[in-house]
């Protein structure tokens, strides 16, 4: 029975597709839209973080185009029911700070400092419910960098501290030591900070290149460690 045997096949795709192992491969190979699919089915915490993981991933190259506003409004939908399913779920409350600042980047630099106090918020629940997830710790790394970024008076306003930055950034890539994205960022963070600081520039500079360099040779284990190593490469070239 021809019919039996197409039925079977496309029963056994749906499972594979709403397995959580194999989201985790679909997001990994970049497969956005197969990664939100198959999360719709399975409807868990850990699925739903995951949809909202693949759309803030596929914008945060070009996150200042307004075609980005609406994936990133669903990805605060889905990490929203994932937070509502478990609300200890620290990897959502990180994804659904990443889709909020960068629906507050779409609005503006208005609507980029309003966000802070929210984000910040948001990334410290992650910190708090998932002190091993290092994405949440660069995440709380990086929002102190950028508001740091900002200027004095508005890290005065917010509270960034430059003391937040470096160790956990560190602490990240203990945690991951085969995350280009973290070698990436630590780079930037230096970068920002050698700006504020020119005693220290020139070190700074020194050790973003290292990490760069780092960033560009590692293996790059996901689509998306592959676009990170183009960017990382890229700002190499300016240092």
């Amino acid at each position: 029975m021809k019919w039996l045997s197409v039925v079977v096949m496309m029963l056994a795709v749906q499972g594979f597709a709403a397995s959580l192992p194999e989201l985790k491969k679909s997001l990994a190979a970049g497969q956005v839209q197969e990664t939100v699919q198959g999360a719709l089915e399975l409807k868990t915490s850990e699925a739903y973080t995951l949809a909202a993981e693949a759309l803030v991933l596929s914008v945060r190259k070009h996150i200042t185009d307004k075609a980005n506003l609406e994936p990133l409004e669903q990805a605060e939908k889905y990490a929203r029911k994932a937070i509502e399913l478990n609300p200890k779920n620290g990897a959502a409350y990180y994804q659904l700070s990443k889709a909020l600042g960068g629906q507050a980047v779409l609005k503006g630099a208005v609507g980029g400092l309003g966000a802070l106090g929210e984000t910040r918020a948001l990334f410290e629940k992650a910190v708090q419910y998932s002190p091993n997830y290092a994405s949440a710790q660069v995440g709380l790394a990086m929002w102190h960098a950028n508001v740091i970024k900002y200027g004095t008076l508005t890290a005065g306003i917010f509270g960034g501290n430059e003391a937040e930055i470096l160790p956990r950034l560190q602490k990240a890539i203990e945690l991951e030591s085969a995350v280009v994205s973290h070698e990436l960022n630590f780079a930037k963070a230096l970068i920002i900070l050698g700006n504020k600081n020119k005693r220290l520039k020139a070190k700074h500079l020194q050790d973003a290149r290292k990490h760069l360099q780092r960033a560009t040779s590692m293996p790059a284990l996901t689509y998306w460690d592959k676009e990170d190593q183009r960017e990382a490469l890229e700002l190499l070239k300016t240092l």
